[in-house]
């Protein structure tokens, strides 16, 4: 009987130690299962024990990482997102003002179209294999829009900007509009004297005359030139004295519009490019397979592109094509009858009548000797 007494006993106090034992491990166990989920939830242990529980620690969590975030896009005139998210396009203008620059656009279906006619009206040419050399006019929408569009902003800083051809102001007006900040020039030869050719005299009509809206307000402000912007005797006048002021803005563009002979656009480039800022843009339209402008696209563009290129290694014995261009040359970038020049970071450059001048071989690639190798 003492034996059973003690077996039950013990039988007892161990079920008392299981019972008070169970919750104590039933709350470790629930505040550990917590930790893991959030928010933690309070457990009440069921029975008071004597010695206190050590407190359960969790480990901290890893932050949660933050949303990504859009990454800055760069500034930068080649970004095909400021092409679709720019208020005003190029070609929505220029198509008001009635200039050529874009009349590809609407002229190419019609052109199309009509090639089957003996006499199609928006065709210059009904044999070209090229399908956009067939209407009258351009596609320089998409070129304007890259390379012009950080200068469209009306929150662009002011710069100078420099038509060559006025003729009767059409792109001149797109350009106005397309580019609020500017103070914007224009050159034109038809509106000066007229008379023989042999005298220095204009004999065919004043062309930008026809434009009542901005022909007399723009001589007077100074802003039309008349003249021939083939020669660098006018050219330095007008720059050194119209253009060229402590109050003026950086000249930053320059577009040649003018004759689209081959010589007056490589003159263009020679006299104006050194002297644009830098980051700035010498654009040159109407680079067509024409008599007068072809020697531009196939003897010019070669050099310059050499330039661009060129690195002057000691093993590699080389010289610039255009001393007075390569240094100064960021890219080249063209498009059908189009092509950008960009400066570089390099300053300004003042040069002398006669350094800004066509050399004897820009129009004749056989006289670069690195074109040769």
């Amino acid at each position: 009987e003492e034996l059973s007494f003690s077996f039950t006993g013990t039988l007892l106090f161990a079920n008392l130690c299981l019972l008070i034992s169970l919750p104590i491990w039933y709350g470790n166990t629930a505040l550990k299962t917590n930790c893991e989920s959030s928010p933690p939830v309070v457990v009440k242990e069921r029975v008071e024990v004597p010695v206190p529980a050590k407190p359960v620690e969790c480990e901290t969590p890893p932050p949660r990482p933050s949303p990504l975030k859009e990454p800055k896009v760069p500034k930068n005139r080649l970004v095909s997102q400021s092409l679709t998210t720019r208020r005003v396009q190029f070609e929505d203008i220029a198509a008001k003002a009635g200039t050529d620059k874009v009349q590809g656009i609407t002229n190419l279906p019609q052109c199309l179209e009509d090639d089957q006619k003996e006499t199609p009206t928006a065709c210059i040419s009904t044999t070209a294999r090229n399908k956009k050399c067939r209407p009258r006019g351009h596609f320089y929408h998409t070129i304007y829009n890259r390379w012009l569009g950080e200068y469209s902003d009306k929150e662009a800083d002011p710069f100078q900007f420099l038509e060559i051809g006025f003729y009767n102001g059409k792109g001149f007006e797109a350009y106005l509009e397309f580019l609020p900040k500017a103070e914007a020039h224009s050159m034109e030869i038809s509106c000066i004297e007229q008379g023989p050719r042999n005298e220095g005299k204009w004999p065919w009509g004043n062309f930008a005359q026809k434009n009542e809206k901005l022909y007399k307000p723009l001589l007077k402000q100074d802003r039309l030139h008349c003249g021939d912007a083939s020669e660098v005797e006018f050219l330095n006048k007008i720059w050194t004295e119209k253009m060229k002021r402590p109050d003026a803005p950086p000249l930053k563009v320059v577009i040649d519009d003018a004759s689209h002979v081959a010589r007056h656009m490589a003159q263009s480039v020679f006299f104006w490019f050194p002297r644009i800022e830098p980051g700035g843009l010498m654009i040159v339209e109407d680079i067509q397979p024409t008599g007068e402008a072809n020697p531009f696209r196939t003897q010019f563009l070669p050099q310059i592109l050499a330039d661009l290129h060129f690195c002057g290694l000691p093993d590699f014995p080389e010289t610039p094509c255009f001393p007075t261009l390569q240094p100064l040359l960021n890219s080249v970038h063209c498009e059908m009858h189009i092509c950008v020049f960009e400066r570089n970071d390099e300053p300004a450059v003042e040069l002398s009548l006669k350094d800004s001048e066509i050399p004897p071989g820009a129009l004749d690639l056989s006289t670069c000797k690195v074109l040769k190798k």
